[in-house]
């Protein structure tokens, strides 16, 4: 609940926001950069108040570093100091993110006592260093200081994506700050953001965190060396691939549409992924702001395509390696990014023959690979993951006996509680119909295991059937709401099924704040 705390409290800064502009939105520019920066550190700051200063550190550091970038672009120490900025921010991301890895890694192959450094991790640093990269590449390149201190600490500190994206780019978001619109309150910014931060919120509550349960308690199987029939293993995979999902793009929406209150529009970081026919396609879609800059500051700069064929794979290889290793200290993820990095290989060289997959059938394909690569995402380990597909295999049965099999498994998970206020209210207002064949269909509908079945395959009609949020709710060139009386109705539908859950969900932290 720490987590939800201040994305619940600070939800309510819109009003604030409205009361300080006030209704002819005549607060100078500076004023409402100012007003934000102090509301989004202290956003920042909630949950462990010395990661504040780690944040302002990172942001003067490099704010001095564009100032010099800027004076000195032209002349020979331009391209120095480029090469200095990133290198401090990316050792300084290593010595935090990956030192202990680091040092339990030489460790564990040379036979040493070695104690890992006990350094605090600062929340978010993954993706405030990734902005602030792109802000001193784009200094350079530009040739000119392009935001004032002000405006560029609101681009790194931005609370509605601080902590878990999307990335913007300097170009993306700095302009916005400087231009008149920034100082005006519109209320079809208010319309369109409260939309899209109640259906990111009900993604999150209704979706993830009821999704969860089932992959936690399947993966838990293996993480404890034991094996589990085949319908178990599928169940959680199909699981986490959903959860994770819903829990990643329900930040990304409550994102934009907490920006969308103040004014600034980011870039959408999803665009239906699990619709994708290949897997190139499939990274077009997910996480689009972190692949954008993967291909940007590492694919291009590594050469890209245009040194051969072997260079060109070797790249994606290595990037993407690179890019499992940016969501974590761990071997699980460096092969995760590897797997990947295979897969796409493999879908650039299958352009280059002949043959033609059905859409269908290429669809299917790429869902299923990029589920199986979920497992190395997932798992706790390496050999927590080979126990996993050995359970996906059938190794230790179909169906299970007992304890393991997928009946008792989703009876134990007992994700009823969630809903039993729901199941008492259709009780009291009397819309159940008589009991079937003496069963009470409220029982049947809300027990464990017809209630996880329903809610995985509920999951998937959605990601599979149904378009992704802007895509409806907003006109593509413009921006502006193209929605009617459909997102109202989604709107109350969804704040409704929260209400019902109120008092008896149990909420996570989104998958993303370790990264």
């Amino acid at each position: 609940m720490l987590f939800f705390t201040p994305i619940f409290l600070f939800a309510f800064l819109p009003i604030a926001w409205l009361v300080f502009k006030g209704l002819e939105g005549r607060t100078p520019n500076w004023a409402s950069i100012i007003w934000l920066l102090a509301a989004s550190w202290t956003f920042y700051a909630w949950a462990l108040p010395i990661h504040l200063l780690w944040l302002l550190g990172s942001i003067a550091f490099n704010y001095i570093c564009s100032i010099g970038l800027a004076r000195n672009t032209a002349s020979a120490s331009g391209k120095p100091l480029l090469v200095v900025g990133i290198a401090t921010n990316l050792c300084l991301l290593g010595a935090f993110k990956y030192s202990g890895f680091a040092t339990e890694t030489v460790s564990n192959l040379f036979g040493l006592n070695l104690t890992p450094p006990a350094l605090l991790l600062p929340l978010a640093i993954s993706f405030f260093t990734f902005q602030q990269i792109s802000y001193l590449v784009t200094t350079y390149r530009e040739q000119r200081l392009i935001a004032k201190p002000h405006e560029y600490a609101l681009y790194v500190s931005f609370f509605p994506q601080l902590i878990a994206g999307p990335i913007v780019q300097p170009g993306e978001m700095i302009p916005q700050l400087q231009s008149e619109r920034f100082s005006k309150v519109r209320l079809e910014d208010f319309a369109l953001g409260a939309t899209l931060l109640i259906i990111g919120l009900g993604k999150k509550i209704l979706l993830a965190d009821n999704l969860a349960p089932i992959a936690d308690s399947a993966f838990a199987l293996s993480s404890a060396s034991e094996g589990s029939s085949a319908l178990v293993a599928w169940t959680g995979l199909f699981a986490f691939t959903f959860q994770i999902y819903f829990d990643f793009s329900a930040y990304s929406e409550m994102a934009l549409g907490l920006a969308l209150f103040f004014g600034i529009r980011l870039p959408e970081n999803f665009a239906s992924p699990y619709q994708a026919t290949s897997v190139i396609d499939f990274w077009r879609r997910w996480h689009i702001t972190l692949s954008r800059f993967f291909k940007n500051y590492l694919y291009i700069p590594l050469g890209g395509n245009r040194n051969g064929v072997f260079r060109k794979y070797a790249n994606i290889l290595i990037t993407m390696t690179l890019a499992g290793l940016w969501h974590g200290a761990n071997w699980t993820f460096l092969l995760w990014g590897i797997a990947h990095g295979a897969l796409l290989c493999a879908n650039h060289l299958w352009r280059k023959t002949p043959f033609a997959i059905p859409s269908a059938l290429s669809w299917g394909l790429t869902f299923l690979s990029v589920s199986f690569a979920w497992v190395l995402f997932r798992a706790e380990s390496f050999s927590s993951a080979a126990l996993y597909f050995q359970s996906l295999a059938g190794s230790f049965g179909i169906y299970g006996t007992d304890g393991s099999s997928l009946l008792e498994f989703l009876r134990s998970l007992e994700p009823m509680e969630a809903w039993k206020s729901t199941h008492y209210a259709i009780h009291f207002l009397g819309w159940y119909p008589s009991v079937i064949n003496g069963v009470h269909p409220g029982h049947f509908i809300f027990s464990e295991p017809v209630l996880s079945l329903m809610q995985i395959l509920f999951a998937a009609i959605l990601v599979f059937a149904f378009p992704r949020p802007v895509a409806w709710l907003a006109n593509t060139e413009s921006g502006k709401p193209a929605f009617s009386i459909k997102a109202a109705v989604l709107s109350a539908a969804i704040i409704a099924l929260i209400i019902a859950q109120s008092g008896s969900f149990q909420s996570t932290p989104f998958l993303y704040f370790r990264f």
